[in-house]
């Protein structure tokens, strides 16, 4: 029997240092291919997803927010304006000061529709009661996300110009100036055209207002706004004497 060839040490260092080289290139082509292609479609992947879950369309698959899509379609950030633009549902009532807060308010607002779906048989929301809450549901970061030069802005229209002047005002003090504090103090009916009734016809809990019936194109009444900023500035010399 023929006797074996001795490994020397060098050919065993060869060896593993050769298994070494094969080890560090495929981790390379990971870090370098893999990886960022992986991020690219987690991206992608997520871009789509909020996409496919900002519109009218995706809102609706829950039966009490038709009402809310007929009054968006009827108003100009609904596409009523010359140029068709469209204002999606989350460009409002989703916050847009940065990405983290953007996606952890969509999903806790998502959330929170689904549970309130859930019980809606045995909890039927006050809906014109909640009109006036609506601050709560407006982000003026999405606003101003859209209307980012605002604050620049020329108008012919004193009255707009004096509302926005004052609104940027208090926004520069923090909130304790005398002007409006959010963009929807001022601009009640914003995106939702004619909203009460489009909630009374669709809704057999919520009683008739009549009396209190948004008329149409309220929701572009810019001498309206400006008596509901020179009402925000008066509050506080109110509040002051009483």
């Amino acid at each position: 029997m023929a006797p074996q060839p001795r490994i020397t040490e060098a050919q065993t260092m060869a060896k593993r240092s050769k298994r070494f080289s094969r080890r560090l290139l495929l981790i390379l082509v990971v870090l370098l291919l893999v990886v960022p292609a992986a991020i690219a479609a987690a991206w992608m992947g997520t871009e789509t997803m909020i996409k496919q879950t900002s519109d009218a369309e995706f809102c609706t698959h829950c039966h009490t927010m038709e009402p809310m899509a007929i009054a968006h379609t009827r108003s100009k950030h609904g596409g009523d304006n010359p140029a068709g633009l469209v204002a999606e549902c989350t460009d409002c009532h989703l916050p847009h000061d940065n990405a983290a807060n953007h996606l952890f308010a969509k999903a806790t607002t998502g959330l929170r529709d689904l549970w309130a779906q859930t019980i809606y048989p045995i909890h039927k929301p006050d809906w014109i009661g909640k009109l006036d809450e609506r601050a709560e549901y407006v982000y003026d970061s999405g606003c101003l996300h859209c209307h980012s030069a605002l604050e620049r802005a020329t108008t012919d229209d004193p009255a707009a110009s004096a509302a926005h002047s004052a609104y940027f005002a208090n926004a520069d003090a923090e909130g304790g100036g005398q002007g409006p504090s959010s963009c929807v103090d001022c601009h009640e009916h914003v995106g939702h055209e004619d909203l009460r009734n489009a909630l009374e016809a669709h809704f057999d809990e919520v009683p008739e207002v009549a009396d209190e019936l948004v008329p149409e194109g309220e929701e572009h009444d810019e001498e309206d706004s400006a008596e509901h900023a020179a009402k925000a500035r008066a509050r506080p010399s109110e509040s002051a004497s009483s």
